[in-house]
């Protein structure tokens, strides 16, 4: 998915983004993950895919809720 728009990033996670999710693309190169103004990680743009972003969501949240 490279060359992928931070639009397209952010219509991957709209099921996540009233959680607190949200995306960045930075340099081109990397797509960033934050929660509530974290990042909490940081993929590159040629190898992530919209299972493994949604996947990256489900786990940060299950494990949120686990307290870690």
């Amino acid at each position: 998915m490279k060359q992928t728009t931070k639009t397209v990033w952010d219509d991957i996670i709209s099921d996540y983004q009233e959680y607190g999710f949200k995306v960045e693309v930075v340099e081109d190169i990397f797509l960033a993950l934050y929660f509530k103004d974290h990042k909490i990680a940081t993929f590159f743009l040629d190898k992530i895919t919209p299972e493994i972003l949604r996947d990256g969501c489900k786990y940060y949240l299950a494990n949120l809720s686990r307290g870690f």
